[in-house]
């Protein structure tokens, strides 16, 4: 990490494509490394991600760029994304291949505890509570769980009270009140 620090601070134009260049490798060690070196960057390097994640057909690149995001986000949390990450995100969800879908997911999840971004990804993890993605509607009502949201509320009390909720996603949302009633009280 501290590598990284020091190529964000000196050497940003040599290092950010040879950053990128390895969210291509086939070995995981390398691409998550590079993903968590990118997050030291800062939002330098969110349009840059954008560009590679519209441009490759390779689902582990896309999920890469996707999970960079985060760790961008967990390095500088007062700085918000552009609209075009978080209208990339959203729809990252409807693609085919599942390590992007749920990246998307995860991604979103984050940054719905964040201030600075909550108030544009909540609406889109409650889209997702009503996927015909059962693994969708679980990773979108486990995110909400953890954000203080009136309408994170409503959404579970509409869900919880459909006779057509699926029977894991019921306990999944019995669950997640349990933890928001333990976390907000009300």
């Amino acid at each position: 990490m501290e590598a990284c620090v020091v190529m964000s601070e000196n050497y940003f134009d040599e290092a950010l494509p040879r950053l990128l260049e390895l969210l291509n490798d086939p070995d995981p060690t390398i691409y998550r490394t590079a993903v968590k070196g990118l997050g030291v960057f800062g939002h330098r390097v969110v349009l840059p991600l954008l560009e590679l994640y519209k441009t490759t057909s390779n689902a582990t690149v896309k999920a890469c760029c996707i999970k960079a995001f985060v760790q961008v986000a967990v390095n500088f949390p007062e700085v918000t994304f552009p609209n075009e990450a978080i209208i990339v995100l959203e729809s990252a969800l409807d693609d085919a291949n599942p390590v992007v879908s749920q990246s998307a997911l995860m991604t979103l999840g984050h940054f719905a505890k964040q201030e600075y971004e909550k108030e544009r990804v909540v609406p889109i993890l409650i889209k997702a509570c009503n996927s015909a993605n059962i693994a969708h509607v679980q990773s979108a009502v486990m995110s909400l769980a953890e954000v203080e949201s009136t309408q994170v509320d409503q959404c579970y009390s509409s869900m919880i009270n459909t006779d057509s909720t699926d029977p894991l996603i019921r306990e999944i949302l019995e669950s997640s009140m349990s933890r928001r009633q333990s976390l907000f009280g009300g």
